[in-house]
């Protein structure tokens, strides 16, 4: 039985989330967010850092052909939008797997 309480007890605590409440006169949230809103004139980046000089290079010629936006941090990763991730994760998982095919 307490095992059973106990589950109840996580399910209410976990499913009950009030970020989401909405009054149901007004349509308004009950709790205001704390967290900052994205304006879209700023774009969500993201970086990867790849130390392999042959296929960072290859990388970065991929990129500019492909004409993908992308930038040099200034700890040396490779900078890019966040809509561009499935096309920089295509681009260098085969500059990765041309290089472990010629090794």
């Amino acid at each position: 039985m307490r095992l059973v309480s106990s589950v109840l007890l996580a399910t209410m605590l976990y499913g009950c989330d009030t970020q989401d409440a909405i009054d149901a006169e007004t349509d308004a949230p009950l709790v205001e967010s704390a967290q900052p809103l994205i304006e879209p004139e700023q774009p969500l980046v993201d970086s990867f850092t790849m130390r392999n000089p042959e296929i960072r290079e290859d990388i970065l010629n991929q990129l500019n052909l492909q004409g993908v936006e992308h930038w040099e941090n200034d700890d040396g990763s490779i900078g890019f939008n966040v809509v561009d991730t499935k096309q920089v994760d295509q681009i260098a998982n085969e500059a990765i797997g041309v290089y472990i095919s010629l090794q």
